[in-house]
């Protein structure tokens, strides 16, 4: 209760700070951005930009790569330590990843699919104000922001344990926990892009005739697209990674990677450990490279002819 309390005035001192400001499109084109040339700053700039880079993702990434191909973590790496005994055990002697990956990949894809319909849902409603408690709406899907996720993962397991709606040891608890938690993350993305869009580009194609589902469907939909992409891609890559709720309701039968790697620091098994973070990692990659990749986003494939 205190944190939502807290949540709570936060918003409402936001919302007094920003008043009614903003800025919106009424176009359907954005400008093109302008190059700032350094000159001999370039390569400090581009010295400070890569330890900025460095620190934080290319040494962890470099450790845990290191970490993977040894069988002691103290080893260095080389040619006579080099193995490959952390993934053959992780991905053929180990009978949990299996499962555990597949159990990820398809909660991941189902919340990130659910999550992102609903936000959608929630930020229209809410941004173009089409019920009397659109401000409540609000509330309720940026709430959850509030709630840790150990407390939201008690609060499942003691609902959903007895009847009349026992969804403990199945994947729908764990998918219904993953949507409490994105939703907020979701909700502001698609909101923020939603009144990013003035009201008047769909209220011109009503004037000359359309359906409101038509305006959304020709005008909004492909101003909208990049966004939705965006936030599929926030909420697939925060299921992924979800721990603190995930160790209260997953059971033997619904593990995911996440709790595998936690399971597996008990035993101390770094190795294993890095394997299953790198293949976190590669999935995170190509899932935002296929995202920067798709037509939706500008990248159309060249006409031929």
């Amino acid at each position: 209760m205190p944190l939502l309390v807290l949540t709570v005035l936060l918003l409402r001192g936001q919302q007094l700070l920003l008043g009614r400001r903003g800025y919106t499109v009424i176009g359907g084109r954005s400008s093109a951005p302008r190059p700032v040339r350094l000159g001999l700053w370039r390569w400090p700039a581009l010295a400070f930009a890569f330890a900025v880079i460095a620190l934080p993702v290319l040494l962890p990434y470099a450790a845990l790569i290191k970490t993977a191909l040894v069988r002691t973590p103290s080893d260095p790496l080389t040619l006579d330590t080099m193995t490959w005994h952390n993934l053959r055990f992780v991905f053929v002697e180990f009978s949990q990843t299996r499962e555990a990956l597949w159990n990820t990949f398809l909660l991941g894809i189902a919340a990130a699919s659910a999550g992102t319909i609903l936000a959608l849902i929630v930020g229209y409603v809410t941004s173009r104000r089409l019920v009397a408690g659109h401000r409540w709406l609000g509330f309720l899907a940026t709430a959850p922001v509030a709630i840790p996720g150990i407390v939201l993962g008690v609060g499942l397991f003691l609902s959903y344990t007895r009847p009349p709606l026992v969804l403990y040891g199945t994947l729908w608890i764990l998918l219904l926990a993953f949507l409490t938690i994105e939703l907020p993350a979701g909700y502001q993305q698609v909101q923020a892009a939603f009144r990013g869009l003035h009201p008047e580009l769909e209220e011109a194609s009503r004037i000359f005739g359309a359906t409101r589902l038509r305006s959304l469907w020709q005008i909004t939909a492909p101003l909208l697209r990049a966004s939705v992409v965006a936030t599929w891609c926030f909420i697939f890559i925060g299921v992924i990674r979800e721990l603190s709720a995930t160790i209260m309701l997953t059971t033997a039968k619904t593990k995911v990677v996440a709790v595998i790697i936690y399971d597996l620091n008990e035993s101390g098994d770094l190795g294993a450990i890095s394997v299953l973070g790198i293949t976190l990692l590669l999935i995170t990659f190509a899932v935002v490279l296929i995202a920067n990749r798709l037509p939706v986003l500008g990248r159309a494939p060249p006409r031929i002819g």
